[in-house]
């Protein structure tokens, strides 16, 4: 009872002038249960027959999860380990319904801060491009703490929000410019309410943006933390090489609450499976890609982005810091018998005639080593497809077991030396099916 006396009078000669304290406190161990919501109309805009068009884009997510910090800083929390309740999106768009949702076997995720963004990976294994854009792309309550002017004080104050907590708030890797700036609108002894808006200018996986925010939110006193937040957003983005053209409004909201007690999710033996440095390994960061058919799987680096795919074909963009370097289109040949093979001089041929391809010159031509069972020929060639300058590698893996595919890897003359062996290390992590046990006598 002294204690919550001596609380009380704290309080009341904190805001006995309309003053209070706006700024979270950032501590290890500190947990929450956050929920966010978003929904999303807009167009998307393509090119059909030559002429532009825009389509109609809709979509919703949901997500749930507990939170807790593992390491912090003077800015803040620098990681933080998530249990996903839930995690889904649904979209429509030009009339096709997508949905994701993320494995139960990834719901245990790490958010580490680097220097720019934060990075997003699970301990269980590679996520697949669909789950880190649901973990990794939704409104990280993270970067609350840079919205406010961590000062006291009263109605109508106002204050400038940091460049770099911009870029964060609104997952930008590169920041041309901003103007972001906090209003208090309402002070009582137990919440502040304030205001975001603004307007800023920056770069998304390769592609210009534009957008304008107005957003309204709840700061507990008492807890010391933003509470709720209702987040708009109107965003304008420039095609990128891994995305369309889009203009677009998404309404965000979240709740978050303090946990009084760790839940089971995220007790020391679950956290046991993060680096004890909260730094992820190389495998984590990586993305795993599994064909729908089941024919073939591999995981691979973040810089290469799917961009299209079809029944027997799958094409990647390679963005090297958001910069178009490479494409890579892998096709699924038909499997052969087992302990058969495509004829080098068949696959030379095959490559070799593809439209608009005029060949020069021949820089690499022979099999690569690569895991026991597989075969790995490559065939690297300097020439212009359609009249522009490149460099074009043919890769031809089969196993032993007959199946094969085709990955051809094309890069501007200009932009060869920034590929380096990315090509190599992503055909060779391609796996295939492995051969079913004999059945025991």
């Amino acid at each position: 009872m002294r204690w919550l006396g001596t609380f009380a009078t704290a309080l009341i000669a904190a805001t006995a002038h309309g003053q209070v304290q706006l700024g979270e406190e950032t501590k290890v161990g500190d947990l929450a249960r956050v929920e966010v919501s978003l929904t999303l109309q807009g167009t998307m805009k393509v090119e059909r027959d030559g002429k532009p068009e825009a389509l109609p884009m809709a979509a919703t997510a949901t997500h749930a999860f507990a939170e807790r910090v593992e390491a912090a800083d003077a800015r803040g929390a620098t990681v933080r380990v998530r249990h996903y309740e839930a995690a889904k999106s649904a979209g429509d768009s030009a009339g096709e319904r997508t949905t994701r949702e993320l494995g139960a076997d990834r719901r245990l995720v790490v958010a580490q801060r680097g220097d720019v963004g934060t990075l997003h990976f699970s301990p269980d294994g590679p996520l697949s491009r669909e789950e880190l854009e649901l973990v990794g792309e939704h409104f990280d309550p993270a970067t609350l703490p840079g919205l406010l002017p961590n000062k006291p004080v009263q109605a109508n104050d106002t204050w400038a929000i940091a460049p770099d907590a911009v870029q964060r708030v609104c997952l930008l890797e590169a920041l041309d410019k901003a103007d972001f700036a906090g209003k208090v609108t309402a002070v009582t002894p137990t919440a502040v309410t304030f205001t975001v808006a603004g307007t800023a200018e920056g770069i998304d996986n390769g592609a210009a943006v534009k957008l304008t925010v107005s957003a309204v939110g709840t700061f507990d006193v008492a807890a010391k933390r933003v509470t709720n937040l209702k987040w708009e957003q109107a965003d304008s983005r420039a095609q990128g090489a891994a995305s369309p053209a889009s203009e677009v409004k998404a309404t965000i909201t979240l709740t978050r609450q303090p946990l009084a007690e760790e839940p089971k999710a995220l007790d020391i033996t679950a956290r046991a499976k993060v680096p004890a440095d909260g730094k992820s390994t190389a495998l984590m960061t990586m993305l795993r890609y599994t064909d729908a058919a089941g024919r073939f799987q591999f995981v691979y680096p973040r810089e290469w982005h799917v961009v299209g795919r079809t029944k027997d074909h799958l094409v990647l963009r390679l963005l090297d810091q958001g910069e178009f370097t490479a494409q890579a289109t892998l096709t699924v040949l038909k499997k052969l018998d087992v302990g058969a093979q495509m004829p080098v001089d068949d696959f030379k041929k095959l490559v070799m005639a593809v439209p608009g391809w005029l060949p020069e010159t021949v820089s690499e031509d022979g099999v690569v080593p690569t895991e026991a069972g597989s075969r790995l020929y490559r065939l690297t060639a300097q020439g212009k497809q359609d009249g522009v300058a490149v460099q074009q590698t043919f890769y031809h893996l089969a196993s032993a077991q007959g199946e094969q595919v085709a990955v051809t890897v094309l890069a501007r003359a200009d932009k060869v030396a920034k590929v380096g062996t990315r090509d190599l290390s992503l055909v060779n992590a391609v796996e295939f099916p492995k051969p079913a046990a004999p059945a025991k006598p």
